[in-house]
């Protein structure tokens, strides 16, 4: 009889198969039962989540023959990867010889009291799983890709009439991460998709990052902005579970600073991969420029912008050598932050305040965002742009540069650069979607920032804002 190893599969009928192989003694067993001496049919029980019946293993002198009758070798191999599940386990025979349970890992014609069967088998034993480990991480990933572009282009105002969108969904940006975050969006499998595929592209486990912290590691540019990016897309992601009604009337959206790209994602003009990535790649570059050269910001309210720029004007002449400040983001009336040298703002926070403003104080920020100080996070920003696969939003969303909405994909780019050196005019751009009709306003994500600017940018508007747990 020749030394082969095959399988066959039950239930099958024991008188016939006596009959197929004469001269030979049968013993009913379960598996994981010792092996018996040469010259033994084992009837063994097979169950496991796709099968439940029997399958032979025959001993003939040495070595180990399993019948499978219509079947080759290379078949059964195959259905043995396709259709049935195995675990790693050592069989324990009288002389306490392991031998391992499963085809792939014998070795054809070899004894199993051959000295070295035993490291062969165990070899060929890790490979296998190794394998289909690999397998299956890579049919997860891909899986997961899937479910999280399927939840981020599905857009459930598109047969929704415009006359009868009113509703705008504002993204907040850098400074509303903390510890905890995420907890209820996770709730939801596709989110759970999403942060399964963040957590791939930025190569950390972003569930971990949002639930264990550190806070002070959130707080990096490095960690808060794909932190919040992700959070921001996963609480409308759970809308569309809590909140259906008001996400088929979306109308327009916006986001401040990093908010844009999540607003771009929502709104369809970017996959949330796509988005991700060109998020990691600001982070990145933000992070790069700001060590590079040291920057800082303020924030200073109470006066108008004419005083506040003769102050800054004022504080770079008192400090001197060339150093610089800008207005960097136009969050509320009379409400502002400025970037620049950390020498000049100092300054800046004594001058302006003697000038009449009511508030100027230093902030824990160590970068000078929205200046030309991120002159090269913006060139290494705008290569990922160029090479990013942008198209039109569904819907409207608005510009931080400008403060009105994109009008084609040219621009979207080109702005999104400009972005990081130029202030981002929030006050101006929600004024002007004030204006569009909108009965109700959506924040999304960590925190109430955006809620809070509204309530000082108007009243009525605040009232009609909602926040969305992320």
């Amino acid at each position: 009889m020749p030394n082969l190893r095959c399988e066959r599969f039950g239930p099958f009928d024991v008188d016939e198969l006596k009959e197929e192989i004469e001269n030979l003694e049968f013993e009913y067993m379960m598996d994981l039962a010792p092996s018996k001496p040469p010259t033994v049919v084992r009837l063994c029980e097979c169950k496991d989540e796709d099968y439940e019946g029997y399958h032979v293993r025959l001993f003939v002198g040495d070595y180990e023959y399993c019948v499978e009758e219509g079947h080759e070798a290379e078949d059964v191999k195959s259905m043995l990867e396709d259709e049935l599940s195995y675990e790693v386990y050592a069989e324990q025979d009288l002389e306490g010889i392991p031998r391992f349970h499963n085809w792939y890992m014998a070795l054809p014609g070899k004894s199993p009291y051959d000295k070295h069967y035993i490291e062969e088998c165990k070899r060929r034993a890790d490979a296998f799983f190794k394998e289909k480990e690999d397998r299956k991480k890579l049919e997860d990933e891909a899986a997961a890709k899937v479910a999280a572009a399927e939840a981020s282009a599905a857009k459930p105002w598109s047969n929704t009439p415009e006359a009868e969108r009113d509703v705008a969904v504002l993204f907040p940006g850098q400074g509303t991460q903390k510890v905890g975050m995420a907890s209820k969006v996770l709730e939801t499998k596709a989110c759970q998709a999403m942060f399964e595929l963040a957590s791939k592209i930025l190569g950390y486990d972003l569930v971990g990052l949002c639930a264990q912290g550190p806070q002070e590691k959130l707080d990096t540019t490095l960690y808060s902005q794909p932190t919040i990016f992700v959070v921001s897309i996963a609480a409308m992601e759970q809308a569309k579970k809590e909140a259906p009604e008001m996400l088929k009337r979306c109308k327009l959206a916006a986001g401040f600073s990093l908010g844009e790209y999540t607003a771009l994602v929502f709104a369809g003009a970017l996959s949330f991969e796509a988005g991700l990535r060109l998020v990691k790649a600001r982070a990145e570059a933000m992070d790069a420029a700001a060590k590079a050269d040291k920057g800082a910001m303020a924030s200073v309210s109470g006066c108008s912008d004419t005083v506040l720029q003769e102050a800054i004007d004022k504080a770079a002449a008192d400090v001197g050598g060339g150093r610089k400040a800008y207005i960097a983001n136009y969050m509320f009336p009379e409400g502002r932050t400025c970037s620049g040298d950390p020498k000049v703002l100092e300054k800046l926070c004594e001058v302006v305040v003697k000038m009449g403003a009511k508030n100027a104080k230093m902030l824990a920020v160590s970068g000078a965002f929205h200046t030309p100080f991120m002159a090269k996070a913006a060139d290494a920003l705008g290569k990922a742009l160029d090479e990013a696969d942008i198209q039109m939003p569904s819907i409207e969303v608005y510009s931080n540069v400008t403060g009105r909405p994109y009008q084609s994909v040219d621009e979207i780019r080109s702005l999104l650069k400009r972005q990081l050196v130029e202030p981002v005019k929030w006050e101006q751009g929600v004024t002007h979607l004030l204006t569009r009709g909108c009965k109700q306003y959506v924040e999304p994500g960590p925190g109430k920032q955006l809620k809070a600017m509204m309530r000082r940018i108007d009243q009525d508007a605040w009232s009609k804002t909602i926040t969305l747990e992320g």
